[in-house]
């Protein structure tokens, strides 16, 4: 992943960095968007940190507020949608040679080879997701004992919610690391593991009964930085308020709201 966006051959970088001058700074849009995405988000998608395996909620909401305020978005940019610049589906300028001609590459090449990479990867998250989750008792509603079959990984319909109160909460990822996952209800295949002891922002959390659950009460946090931004991660896989490496699992930091469909604000965050 690139550390520094490229403004003039990154369409995402770009049409951020005309909504940024637009709203006259980074600080002016986040209050401008009414805290849609947050100062620390912004920077990192400014260095090219957007996300890259999915659209995220982050993107979605900054891109339906730049369109509802008809001031020329998406268009005076010369560059695409947001959402439509991240993701799997964005378009990925062709290499340039020294003489600044494009290679004539197509991009469609570089799809084929990242979906190649994306099944290869799904057969080893599926083994790894069978031992560390646990299955919800359909009767209880309570998770079932480690160890018990793993439902069916199927994609469930609708949109779950992801707003949380504007505030990015950082979480530590535990000592063995964390999945993440595009929906936790069907287990969809995600972004990879974040490695143990790594700090992410998460906007959220929201529990995924009555498909496979997380471990020891079901949460499931929305990271909301660095390439796992828009994916969903078992809360019991970050430390929560303990150091990386005691036994027993981790419990849900209860400070992290729960996700809404809509945006709430407190004044102050």
């Amino acid at each position: 992943m690139a550390e520094d966006g490229d403004g003039d051959g990154d369409p995402f970088v770009r049409q951020l960095a005309w909504l940024v001058d637009r709203a006259g700074g980074k600080e002016a849009l986040v209050r401008a968007s009414g805290n849609r995405v947050g100062l620390r988000t912004l920077d990192t998608w400014s260095r090219g940190g957007y996300p890259r395996t999915s659209v995220s909620g982050a993107v979605r909401d900054l891109d339906a507020w730049a369109l509802a305020q008809d001031f020329g978005y998406p268009d005076a940019a010369g560059a695409p949608r947001l959402v439509s610049s991240c993701g799997t589906a964005r378009v990925v300028p062709p290499p340039v040679v020294a003489g600044g001609q494009p290679t004539g590459v197509p991009t469609v090449h570089r799809a084929r080879r990242w979906w190649a990479l994306a099944a290869a990867q799904v057969a080893v998250v599926a083994g790894t997701v069978a031992v560390t989750l646990a299955v919800v008792d359909g009767g209880t509603g309570a998770p079932a004992a480690a160890g018990a079959s793993a439902a069916p990984t199927v994609a469930v319909p609708g949109l779950l919610p992801s707003q949380g109160d504007g505030e990015p909460r950082p979480q530590t990822v535990g000592a063995d690391g964390v999945n993440t996952f595009a929906d936790p209800r069907g287990l969809t295949v995600g972004g990879g593991a974040v490695p143990a002891g790594t700090v992410v922002d998460v906007r959220c959390r929201i529990a995924a009964a009555p498909m496979p659950s997380a471990g020891l009460d079901g949460w499931w946090y929305l990271v909301d930085s660095g390439p796992w931004a828009g994916l969903w991660a078992a809360a019991d896989g970050f430390v929560g308020g303990r150091s990386p490496g005691d036994d027993g699992g981790y419990p849900t930091d209860l400070d992290v709201p729960v996700c809404t469909a809509a945006f709430t604000w407190s004044p102050g965050r």
